[in-house]
């Protein structure tokens, strides 16, 4: 059995998945397993693998039918048999030929942790321009003191994660594609809060205009109904934890729509929450050029906040 099970999703990956590959064949740990789960309407994954990359321990499954995301990387990540789990979207890749033997290191710096993540790395393909992303010393300190404080939303994507087999029973929620690293989250601090974050940069994540991230932000089909599946899942007090509130209040800021009617229409049902009516009402009455300043922005968010908490 591996030690760790690198699982890869991928769908028309092509040069993404090449660059993933190279930086997995180039890492010094060597005690992986490669488990791609493929959506792809073609050929051209198994012949690259077969043409350049057949002295790697890759286990290759074809989707006849897409999964789609998260279910593809569920597939993944159900296929896998190492001790240790380490999903790499596509369009990432390991920063050094080191990173996978620093996760590694880590384990055992605390034994309850069922959870490692890093810091990363954004790499804009289109410019090729690149800015790190580190946790400050705040940050983890408040992770420990409440795991609502992941609403700060300094923990990366799953790519940079390592988590340990025993959580693959409950691995990614399909009813999320926006909110789906944030609902992973809360879901495994909320009943773990060990963890071990590696304060150096291990993993190059991808940006570009083509991703799924680009399609559903500021998507207020997508947004909507899935902050509203997050408070039903998670219960709608998790507001009263201010940068839960902040967070939802600035994603609702965002797509601009402060009406009930209308926000209840990419619901298809009434809003039952009275804390969103009232996050919404208070939104409406601020005028929107005021409302995206930042500073005005967070004093009347966190007026809303402390209404919210007294009253609901």
């Amino acid at each position: 059995m591996p030690f760790v099970s690198i699982c890869i999703p991928t769908y028309n990956s092509g040069e993404k998945l090449v660059r993933l590959l190279n930086s997995i064949q180039i890492q010094t740990f060597k005690d992986y397993e490669i488990v791609i789960s493929d959506d792809s309407q073609n050929d051209e994954i198994p012949k690259l693998i077969q043409t350049n990359y057949k002295h790697l321990n890759i286990q290759y499954f074809h989707n006849t039918t897409p999964l789609g995301t998260p279910n593809n990387w569920n597939n993944a990540v159900e296929k896998s048999s190492g001790e240790w789990i380490k999903i790499m979207h596509h369009d990432d890749w390991f920063y050094n030929k080191h990173s996978l033997q620093n996760f590694i290191y880590y384990i055992n710096k605390n034994k309850k942790a069922k959870l490692i993540f890093s810091a990363f790395q954004f790499f804009f393909t289109d410019t090729r321009a690149t800015k790190s992303a580190y946790c400050s010393g705040l940050e983890i300190f408040l992770l420990k003191q409440n795991y609502l404080n992941l609403y700060k939303n300094f923990i990366g994507n799953p790519s940079c994660t390592l988590i340990h087999k025993t959580i693959k029973p409950n691995y990614y929620d399909a009813a999320f594609k926006w909110l789906i690293d944030l609902d992973f989250y809360t879901t495994y601090f909320k009943s773990n809060n060990h963890f071990v974050y590696v304060n150096s940069v291990l993993i190059n994540m991808g940006m570009h205009h083509s991703q799924v991230t680009s399609f559903v932000q500021n998507n207020p089909n997508v947004e909507i109904p899935e902050s509203y599946a997050l408070f039903k899942k998670h219960g709608i007090n998790i507001l009263k934890n201010i940068f839960v509130y902040d967070f939802f209040w600035r994603m609702y800021r965002n797509l601009g729509i402060y009406i009930l009617s209308e926000f209840e229409l990419y619901l298809n049902k009434n809003v039952e929450f009275n804390t969103i009516k009232d996050m919404l009402a208070l939104q409406k009455k601020i005028p929107h050029r005021i409302l995206r300043i930042g500073i005005f922005s967070k004093i009347i968010m966190c007026y809303g906040f402390i209404k919210n908490r007294i009253f609901n």
